[in-house]
This record gives structure tokens, C-alpha cells and sequence, in this order.
């Protein structure tokens, strides 16, 4: 079976080195996810037009497993659940499916705008170092320096338009809440989250009771980007759906 691997905010293909070298695959299974890179895709619409685009592009007529984390596992989610024939099964490292009240998603989208207005005004490296502040990615910090010196490299490789575009177009605040459409798909589905990321195990345990065929994988002592932070619990999951 084909595997596709999605990256997350501020990510690149290079985020799945090692993943991929447990799992065999090759790095141009990690498709570039829009508004990244020094050359950033940006097409027109909304979440669901740009989810759309992205397929088109990015996947075989095949049906594949989507490999998704964060920003990409919530792309791989939408994606797969308005395209089901291309999508054989989805592994999710920490998504999120959505914002169900429109008042809570209103202000999340207030909030990626002003993110975005930021890294307009700003620049991408002040945004970066920002971002790398935030206490989801406390974990990190723990990494051997030669894995944040790779992540940092990626993360400044983008353009302040891109990465605005892709808040403006994929934030959160943006997505089209997919609760009650997950919980009538039949899709084969591994969420992943790591053991210290609170916040994103409470949203797989909740996933996992809409509805049967989810496996819940929390890895003990890693965070958000468990990745990043343990390849080898990653590439079991998937290599064993």
C-alpha cells in the first residue's frame, strides 16, 4: 500500500527522515503542504476548496494511507473524509477535528489573524522563535541539538506570505468542523498522541468513542510532535495497519 506523509506548521518533507528510514519509504512520499517552502502553492478558497486543490495535486488515483501530523493530520482528516475512495487508511499524530461552536471558532480564526499579521509585519524568523516558545512544544527542548538545529533550518526555510496564507487558509479557525462526519466513516484509523500533549489525548479518546475501527496510540514521555520526538513508536503504528 502507498503511504503519502503530511507535515505540520511551519514543517517540510525532511520532518519525516526519520520515520521514513524505519519504514522504508522513500522522502518524496512527503508531499510539500501548501504555503510552505521557499516556492509556496497558494490557491484560491476557502479550508475545503484549498483541501480539495491539495488532493487533486498531491495524491495517485490509488487509493493510499494518509500520514498525517498536526497542521497535515488535520488536512489528511478533511481530505479523506471528502474523498473516501482515495484514502485506504489515516494514521493522525495529534489532529484536531475541528472547532464544533462557531463563537470559539470565530475567535480561533481572530487569533491564526493575528498570527498571520505577525509574520507579515514581523518576519518569518522573529515568528519562528515565537513559536518555538509555546508550551506544546516544551518537550522539545530535550532533543539533541542536532535534531533542533535541523528543525530550526526547515522552520526559516519558508516564506512570511506562505506561512500567513496557510493560517489564513488552513487555521484551525478556518477548518470545517468534521466531528459528526468521522463518526460515520467506516475508514481505517490510527491516532497517535504523545503521553505529555494533554490536550490532543483527550481529543483521540474523545475520536475514538464516536465510533469503532480507531486505535489510539499515546506514546509515555513524548509530546506533540511525537515524530520528532520518538520515530520508532510512529513507524510501528504504521507499518503494522
Amino acid at each position: 500500500m502507498t503511504r503519502r506523509y503530511l507535515h505540520g506548521f511551519l514543517g517540510a518533507p525532511g520532518q519525516w527522515a526519520e520515520v521514513l528510514a524505519r519504514t522504508g519509504d522513500p522522502l518524496d512520499a512527503c508531499p510539500r503542504l501548501l504555503g510552505h517552502g521557499r516556492a509556496p502553492w497558494m490557491p484560491p478558497g476557502g479550508f475545503t476548496e484549498v483541501v480539495d486543490a491539495f488532493a487533486a495535486r498531491a495524491l495517485a488515483d490509488e487509493p493510499v494511507t494518509l500520514v498525517g501530523y498536526s497542521l497535515g493530520a488535520r488536512v489528511a482528516l478533511s481530505l479523506a473524509l471528502r474523498h473516501p475512495a482515495r484514502v485506504a487508511r489515516l494514521v493522525l499524530v495529534g489532529v484536531a477535528y475541528g472547532i464544533d461552536d462557531p463563537r470559539d471558532r470565530g475567535a480561533r480564526a481572530r487569533a491564526d489573524e493575528a498570527l498571520a499579521a505577525s509574520l507579515d509585519r514581523d518576519g518569518v524568523a522573529a515568528f519562528v522563535r515565537a513559536w518555538e516558545s509555546l508550551p506544546l512544544f516544551e518537550t522539545q527542548r530535550a532533543l539533541p541539538a542536532a535534531v533542533s538545529a535541523a528543525q530550526r533550518a526547515w522552520r526559516t526555510e519558508h516564506t512570511a506570505r506562505g506561512l500567513a496564507w496557510s493560517l489564513r487558509a488552513l487555521g484551525l479557525g478556518q477548518q470545517t468542523p468534521c466531528r459528526e462526519a468521522f463518526a460515520r466513516s467506516t475508514l481505517p484509523v490510527t491516532l497517535i498522541t504523545g503521553g505529555r500533549d494533554e490536550k490532543f489525548t483527550a481529543i483521540a479518546r474523545e475520536l475514538v468513542r464516536l465510533r469503532s475501527g480507531v486505535e489510539h496510540v499515546v506514546v509515555k514521555g513524548a509530546g506533540h510532535n511525537v515524530a520528532l520526538e520518538d520515530p520508532d513508536a510512529v513507524a510501528r503504528a504504521v507499518a503494522t495497519g
